[in-house]
């Protein structure tokens, strides 16, 4: 099963920070890498990829493209559209019909109780999305493809 991930990263400034270095915060908090890793801190995924099929999902003035993978390998890059943003760049609101956890540096919050790990707290995952579309901080978030 795929599903996204909106990953945030309070505090940290997008040029600081490059695609693969928020590839290896992520996976080494959450992604076993079918067995081949031990995550920080819940093993939520055994594989992911920033972006993919929900490829460049966020609106802002600048940002970092996904790599375009299958099914999505073909389709155009749209000027003002990201993966990776930081939050007071962002130009919309999240695509929240789009996102079905939102993890931080040490937790991952759900919805609603599903076959995953995660810890179902509604008021904090919408608090969180809430605090980003009205910029109450800052910091960078991507959207990520996880499977499992």
């Amino acid at each position: 099963m795929h599903f996204t991930t909106l990953f945030i990263l309070k505090g940290e400034k997008l040029e600081d920070l490059s695609r693969e270095a928020i590839e290896d915060m992520f996976c080494e908090r959450y992604c076993y890498c079918c067995g081949e890793t031990k995550p920080k801190y819940q093993y939520w995924c055994d594989w992911f990829q920033i972006g993919g099929r929900w490829c460049d999902s966020l609106k802002a003035k600048k940002g970092l493209h996904a790599t375009r993978t299958w099914p999505i390998e073909e389709e155009p890059i749209v000027p003002g559209e990201f993966a990776i943003a930081q939050i007071s760049d962002l130009t919309d609101k999240l695509p929240r019909d789009k996102i079905y956890a939102v993890a931080t540096k040490s937790r991952i919050y759900l919805e609603e109780d599903d076959w995953q790990t995660g810890i179902v707290d509604k008021e904090k995952f919408h608090k969180l999305l809430d605090d980003i579309d009205n910029k109450k901080f800052d910091g960078v978030i991507a959207f990520i493809d996880c499977h499992d």
